[in-house]
C-alpha cells in the first residue's frame, strides 16, 4: 500500500489541505483572510472524512514554511508538528515560493519560474526557480525580501525569458519587461506540496524527519 501524506498550506489569505492516498491527491481550499485558526482544523477533519482516512493511517505530514503571514504560518507549523509528534511520523516543510513554482508547472508546464509575492509596502518576496530533468526545483538559495525596483533590475538582467507568478495582480506591472514571457496570478495550494514529499521519499531522503523549520525572510506582519 502506498504512503498516505497530509499537507497543509496557510501562508497567505487562503487555507488549503491535501491528502495523497492511493496515488491520488485530494484537496480542499478556502479563503481565510485572518481566520486561519477557525478554518484549518475543520478542513483537515473534512479531507480525512472524504478520503476515509484516520489520523493513525498517516505516514507523513507536511506544511508550507513561508515566507508569508507570520501568524498563519505558525498555525500550520504547530498543527503539523503536533501531528508529527503524536503519530510519530516524519514532518516535511516546503518553501511557499517553491510551492508556487510547482503550481506553475502543474497548471502551465513552465520550468523557469520567477515568484514575486507581496510582502508589505514596496517590498516583495522574490525567488527564481528552475525545474531540472530529475523534477527537482533549484532556486531556494535565491529567495529574498527585496524592493520592487530591485526586482525589476534583477529580471532585466536575466539571460533567458521567464514565467512570472504572483499572489497579487498589482505585480503585473512587471509584464512589460522583455525577459518576462508570461504572468500568472494565483495563491499557493497544499496539493503542490505533495510532489516535494514524494520526491524525498523516492530519493530515500532520511533528513526530512526534522524538517520543520520556518522561513520568514526577516519579515513579520
Amino acid at each position: 500500500m502506498s504512503n498516505i501524506i497530509l499537507s497543509i498550506e496557510s501562508s497567505l489569505d487562503c487555507c488549503s489541505v491535501a491528502i495523497y492516498k492511493n496515488e491520488y491527491i485530494h484537496s480542499l481550499s478556502e479563503k481565510c483572510k485572518k481566520k486561519h485558526t477557525t478554518h484549518i482544523l475543520p478542513m483537515i477533519k473534512e479531507i480525512l472524512s472524504q478520503t476515509k482516512t484516520e489520523f493513525k493511517e498517516l505516514n507523513y505530514v507536511s506544511f508550507s514554511k513561508g515566507p508569508g503571514n507570520f501568524t498563519s504560518i505558525r498555525i500550520a507549523a504547530s498543527i503539523a508538528q503536533s501531528l508529527s509528534i503524536s503519530l510519530k511520523i516524519p514532518i516535511i516543510s516546503v518553501s511557499t515560493l517553491a510551492i508556487m513554482a510547482e503550481k506553475t508547472f502543474r497548471k502551465y508546464k513552465q520550468k523557469d519560474v520567477i515568484v514575486a509575492m507581496h510582502a508589505k509596502k514596496k517590498q516583495v518576496y522574490w525567488a527564481k526557480y528552475t525545474r531540472n530533468k530529475n523534477s527537482i526545483w533549484i532556486g531556494e538559495y535565491t529567495e529574498s525580501l527585496l524592493e520592487k525596483k530591485i526586482i525589476q533590475e534583477k529580471i532585466e538582467n536575466l539571460k533567458k525569458r521567464w514565467t512570472l507568478v504572483s499572489d497579487q495582480s498589482e505585480l503585473i506591472e512587471f509584464q512589460n519587461i522583455l525577459n518576462v514571457k508570461k504572468i500568472y496570478v494565483f495563491l499557493p495550494n497544499a496539493k503542490d506540496i505533495i510532489p516535494f514529499v514524494l520526491l524525498k521519499i523516492k530519493n530515500k531522503n532520511k533528513s526530512f524527519s526534522i524538517e520543520n523549520n520556518i522561513n520568514y525572510l526577516y519579515n513579520q506582519f
